[in-house]
């Protein structure tokens, strides 16, 4: 069974990385990375980043986020030039985490042609290396100047809630073998109930929402990433049967999982 292969370019024990984008033109295969973010300040390139289930043409001065176990790909059309920041969660203050929450996928970064030379800056200090409170500097003043770039900015602390992205996290890292939402609201040292009310208060949505679109998202990811039967991927889903697979996952596209595949290998030709 061939799935999404996860890379880690992050040692374990490392909490932060800064290096050159690779100035080359070669398609990667789709990957994820586990259990830190990726953002990735292109200066020059061209081509398009497949990223989960959605394509985004590469139209630089642009960022991208990537948050924890998401899919992605780059197929260049010329060379690519930037900077690639790897970190984690736990370095980063109240304020730094609340944009981190709210960060989109892309940001076009047209008006802050300072922030490539201050990713400059940052790159060959780390090479030095300088201490890691000045690095953890570097990265929140790239985050709080990124936030300023975003057409609506990370909403205040008053709507922070830090347990539903701890639901996320959670959802993330369990939900191929945790379908029960009480699971998760054990784990999370909460009466059910208020983990619902948490996650409609944050999203509009209940946990079990949350966790089926998880799941769809990787059905997707796997449908037109890989050439996993329809069987493999009931399998690799923890579903009982083909048969209950392909009527959730037609509940949540209108599509049958064959038919979603053909769409998505009909736009990658």
């Amino acid at each position: 069974m061939s799935a999404i292969p996860v890379k880690s370019k992050i040692p374990a024990d490392q909490q932060l990385k800064i290096s050159p984008f690779k100035e080359v033109i070669k398609p990667t295969v789709p990957h994820k990375h586990a259990n830190y973010y990726e953002l990735i300040l292109l200066e020059q390139g061209g081509g398009y980043h497949q990223i989960d289930d959605h394509q985004y043409d590469v139209s630089p001065p642009t960022a991208y986020f990537l948050k924890p176990g998401q899919t992605h790909c780059w197929n260049f059309s010329c060379i690519p030039i930037g900077f690639v920041i790897l970190f984690r969660e736990e370095l980063l203050t109240r304020e730094c985490l609340d944009i981190v929450y709210h960060l989109p996928t892309t940001i076009s970064l047209s008006n802050s042609p300072s922030l490539f030379e201050l990713a400059k800056q940052f790159c060959q200090d780390y090479r030095i290396p300088a201490s890691q409170g000045v690095l953890n500097t570097y990265l929140q003043l790239i985050l709080l100047k990124m936030n300023e770039e975003m057409a609506t900015p990370a909403p205040g602390h008053q709507l922070f809630s830090p347990v539903y992205y701890q639901f996320k996290a959670l959802v993330n890292e369990h939900f191929l073998k945790i379908k029960k939402i009480q699971v998760y609201a054990k784990m999370l040292h909460l009466p059910p109930a208020q983990l619902t009310s948490i996650c409609k208060t944050a999203s509009g949505k209940t946990p079990g929402m949350l966790l089926n679109e998880r799941i769809v998202l990787e059905a997707k990811t796997l449908l037109s990433n890989t050439h996993l039967s329809i069987k493999e991927i009931t399998d690799a889903l923890d579903f009982s049967d083909a048969s209950n697979f392909v009527k959730f996952f037609k509940l949540y596209t209108n599509l049958t999982p064959g038919q979603y595949r053909e769409l998505a290998f009909s736009r990658q030709q």
